[in-house]
């Protein structure tokens, strides 16, 4: 496996931890690099990839500022599942 895979799997996996350690809340993806930055050096381009690829899958889904558009990303019951099975 490539080191650039290996780097993208640590990534998805630290950001679906991320939210599953708070499935009631919503963040914004800058948010979740600026809060992971404290261990980890991924880029804002790496997070909003994790988060793309977990809402294709639908481990997580987006929700919209009711006031414009920006997306705010909260954990589902399957990422949450996923996430408790190491999977």
């Amino acid at each position: 496996m490539s080191k650039e895979q290996e780097r993208r799997e640590e990534c998805r996996r630290e950001v679906r931890r991320y939210l599953a350690e708070r499935p009631s809340l919503a963040f914004r993806a800058e948010t979740i690099r600026r809060n992971l930055a404290v261990e980890f050096d991924f880029s804002a381009e790496e997070v909003r990839d994790a988060l793309a690829f977990f809402v294709s899958a639908k481990q997580v889904e987006i929700e919209q500022d009711g006031c414009g558009a920006t997306d705010y990303f909260k954990i589902t019951a399957s990422g949450t599942l996923a996430h408790e099975r190491g999977r």
